[in-house]
């Protein structure tokens, strides 16, 4: 999808786009202009625009207009370590979800139960946030979890 095309479909101006997705405005303009976004623009964007980053990589071209294989592994890896990503969070949900259950069910006097199912709460929360902010999985994770993938 084209970055300019996106942008004014939300009505947005190019100072806003650069405010939300946290970019410089120079860097929105060229992007516009020639196309060409590194990994860590196009993950701002994507989050911005509530797309998958592979939408974006696929504008991500040379500069003949064709995707190298350099590029085309990129997004393959990239959506599948983000897939792996969301797995661990479902995981982390579903535990939580489950564990909560166990202890309100066992608990008689909701009283500590209550308590211990709020702290656990606020954890599980708190963790799931700082996934989403730190870079927990950075791109030593993703290289290692791509190469076990692609050995085969």
């Amino acid at each position: 999808m084209n970055i300019r095309k996106l942008r004014k479909q939300k009505h947005w101006s190019q100072d806003q786009l650069a405010q939300m997705s946290g970019l410089s405005i120079r860097t929105i303009q060229r992007i516009e202009r020639d196309q060409k976004a590194g990994l860590e623009s196009l993950k701002a964007l994507s989050s911005v625009f509530g797309i998958e980053i592979s939408e974006l990589q696929r504008e991500a071209v040379d500069a003949a207009g064709i995707i190298t294989s350099d590029q085309d592994d990129l997004i393959k890896k990239e959506a599948f370590t983000q897939g792996v990503i969301g797995l661990y969070k479902l995981t982390a949900l579903a535990v939580f979800s489950l564990i909560s259950t166990f202890i309100f069910i066992v608990d008689e006097t909701t009283g500590w139960g209550f308590i211990g199912m709020m702290t656990v709460s606020w954890i599980v929360i708190i963790g799931v946030y700082s996934m989403n902010t730190f870079d927990l999985f950075g791109d030593e994770w993703k290289d290692k979890i791509w190469e076990k993938k692609t050995r085969r």
